[in-house]
């Protein structure tokens, strides 16, 4: 039997756990300051239960009057899309009529939606520019600590940064405030020369960065800025504890952004630990706070994926490593999540070739430094230090040398005599 959609806080019953379609427009409405994707997320069965209302609510759309719940649709699709549903989502998307108010909520989910091709995004900012109107509340880092790889995987576009300043500072006034947009296109171009291992270039963009978005409350982008630095103070060689980076990030994100981030920073943290050889904190944050990938799956706690399978690597659970990285390799693959399927391989090959099967490492690291050496991604290889310079120095010893692969041992190499005790749990040693 199918459940009557709840339209109104007086139904009872069966839809009792539900929440009606009034209390969902309400939250909806304050969604870009209180309303984070992981409150999005808990309300994800409301949503679904309200698909066909939805649908028809579009399907009667004249044009004229906004429908009452209109905002319920991008609750929907961003449901859908952290799902990995994109094809659903994007069917909604297209059913949007492109007239009237709702053409801007379809513009701004079309920008979200992973299916979005470069050109088609470009198009979109191109006609918003137009027409002189912008896209509010957009969602950028999905609560990710990147912006070039956040709610979209927008990394293949940091080559053409440098380059185009003003084009791109110009698109962002389209999405965010005016006087932010240089210091967002600053943080872009410093993730992008981070990867490229231009540290230095890195350090001062975000370093000028980070004061601002404290000042204007954008706890989003500011956990960006802090993680990138905390990043670049780690390639350094700095002589810092973990816990000072997350201590930083705690402080400055304020009690807004622990809502919103306290889970990926946490994540963040173990990370560090790893850098730091604490087994013991791997363990409990596995056994503990970790995301369980057989609860529920989404794409929301992506990097906490990644993290997890680093740990599962630390103490030697290989298998488990290669079942998460095949679980979310169709999600990223059909989300055109290069910088994420890059990693994604990284790991399996670290897992496999630490589990002594070398000639299935490879493979999985051929692929992984195909779209490594397309996209610049140098430093998502050279961090993973000790590690990974063993499956380099193996894989160059059976492939030849290139200066590719001799550039990217250079930077592996120096981040394993800086960090020592990386993956260096009892397992490995």
């Amino acid at each position: 039997m199918k459940r009557p959609i709840p339209l109104n806080n007086d139904d009872k019953d069966e839809t009792k756990t539900l929440l009606s379609a009034d209390e969902l427009q309400k939250r909806m409405k304050g969604f870009s300051i209180t309303y984070h994707l992981i409150d999005l997320r808990r309300d994800r069965e409301s949503f679904y239960a309200l698909t066909d209302y939805i649908k028809d609510m579009i399907a009667r759309y004249d044009g004229t009057n906004v429908p009452e719940h209109w905002l319920l649709i991008s609750g929907l699709c961003l449901n859908l899309i952290m799902d990995g549903r994109l094809e659903e989502s994007q069917n909604i998307i297209d059913s949007i009529p492109e007239k009237g108010y709702l053409i801007f909520l379809k513009l701004g989910l079309t920008v979200v939606n992973p299916l979005i091709t470069y050109k088609e995004l470009m198009s979109v900012f191109d006609y918003l520019k137009k027409i002189g109107k912008s896209l509010n509340s957009f969602i950028l880092t999905a609560s990710r600590p990147s912006l070039l790889n956040g709610f979209n995987d927008f990394s293949r576009i940091g080559p053409f940064l440098p380059k185009h300043r003003d084009k791109f500072i110009n698109y962002l006034k389209l999405i965010y405030d005016s006087s932010l947009c240089p210091y967002i296109y600053n943080l872009c171009l410093a993730e992008y020369y981070y990867q490229t291992n231009r540290l230095l270039d890195s350090e001062m963009l975000v370093s000028s960065s980070i004061k601002k978005f404290d000042i204007e409350g954008e706890k989003r982008i500011l956990f960006s800025s802090l993680y990138l630095q905390s990043k670049i103070l780690l390639a350094q060689g700095k002589v810092v504890k973990s816990e000072s980076f997350i201590k930083d990030m705690r402080k400055l994100s304020g009690q807004a952004g622990k809502a919103e981030f306290e889970y990926n920073i946490d994540a963040a943290e173990v990370l560090f630990a790893l850098y730091d050889g604490k087994i013991s904190f791997v363990n409990s944050w596995l056994t503990g706070n970790a995301p369980d990938e057989f609860a529920d799956f989404n794409m929301l706690d992506l990097y906490r994926y990644m993290i997890k399978m680093r740990c599962y690597i630390a103490t030697g659970k290989y298998t488990a490593v290669i079942a998460l990285a095949e679980r979310l390799r169709p999600l990223v693959t059909a989300g055109r999540r290069h910088m994420d399927l890059c990693e994604l391989d990284l790991l399996i090959a670290m897992s496999l070739f630490a589990a002594k099967n070398e000639d299935d490492a490879f493979k999985a690291f051929a692929r992984s430094l195909k779209i490594a050496k397309m996209h610049r991604y140098y430093r998502l290889i050279a961090d993973e230090g000790e590690p990974m310079l063993q499956l380099l120095i193996a894989y160059i010893r059976k492939n030849g040398e290139t200066a590719f692969l001799m550039k990217i041992l250079e930077m592996t190499r120096d981040m394993a005599i800086r960090h020592p005790l990386y993956m260096k749990t009892p397992l490995l040693n």
